[in-house]
């Protein structure tokens, strides 16, 4: 779907990396940040994705390349960063959207379930956050954007490993925002509602979709973020349907 190109003076020929591009939110941020004058360095691990994705930023006008690589792995973690270097030798916006859902009983979760969720929503923010920092150094105005999720601050049956992984990433993004702000970085944290993307409906496929927010709603506040004055910060942001009430959420274990 064709975006309107709207140039927005605080991303014009500025370096953006949206990590979990793909699709989803993350899809839709690498538009929305694009069509807003960004270059725009989409990175997942499927190809066929990110041709997409680069390809309706192309036709809209926007700059865009696609690294195909898996977060949670260092060695394509730092391919991705040495790619942005040579090609910008800057970061100036790291969205790290990169995500996986598990509904399950904390009795089915396996180690490997486990792990994979942990490894998915945790480590690779922490691994592309530490492997880009010399690069949002670089920038002298570097912002660390992370989506991680409400139920990072509730909790939720049936979704001990995801929240786990959730709320580790809202620490992370606190503890990061405190030790690089005295070098003009900033990292923020999104804590999404239920969101229109293929992940909330293959997890809860009966859910009412008037409690889901669309994509480009989320793309939309990550937008506002990064135009912040560079004075001001977020702790943690909550965006959610008005209609959204997290206990009618049909989860089964």
């Amino acid at each position: 779907m064709a975006h309107t190109n709207s140039k927005d003076p605080a991303l014009a020929n500025k370096v953006a990396v949206v990590v979990g591009g793909g699709r989803g939110m993350g899809q839709a941020t690498a538009r929305k940040l694009a069509s807003a004058g960004a270059s725009v360095v989409v990175a997942a691990r499927t190809s066929s994705e990110l041709d997409e994705v680069v390809a309706e930023i192309e036709a809209d006008g926007g700059q865009a390349s696609a690294i195909v690589a898996d977060a949670t792995q260092w060695k394509d973690v730092q391919a991705l960063a040495d790619f942005v270097r040579e090609a910008y030798g800057r970061v100036d916006v790291l969205v790290n959207s990169a995500g996986v859902s598990l509904i399950g009983s904390l009795e089915s979760t396996s180690e490997r379930d486990w792990d994979h969720v942990i490894d998915t929503n945790l480590k690779a923010p922490f691994l592309c956050t530490r492997a880009m920092l010399d690069l949002l150094r670089a920038s002298e105005s570097g912002q660390v954007i992370s989506i991680a999720s409400k139920v990072g601050l509730t909790g939720h049956k049936y979704v001990t490993a995801y929240t786990a992984a959730k709320a580790g990433l809202i620490g992370f993004s606190r503890a990061l925002s405190h030790e690089l702000s005295d070098e003009g970085i900033r990292v923020m944290v999104l804590c999404p509602g239920p969101v229109d993307t293929p992940m909330r409906w293959e997890a809860t496929p009966s859910m009412d979709p008037g409690l889901a927010i669309p994509a480009d709603t989320v793309a939309d506040t990550i937008l506002f973020l990064v135009g912040l004055n560079s004075r001001v910060t977020v702790n943690q942001l909550v965006v959610e349907a008005v209609a959204y009430d997290e206990q009618a959420v049909p989860i089964e274990g």
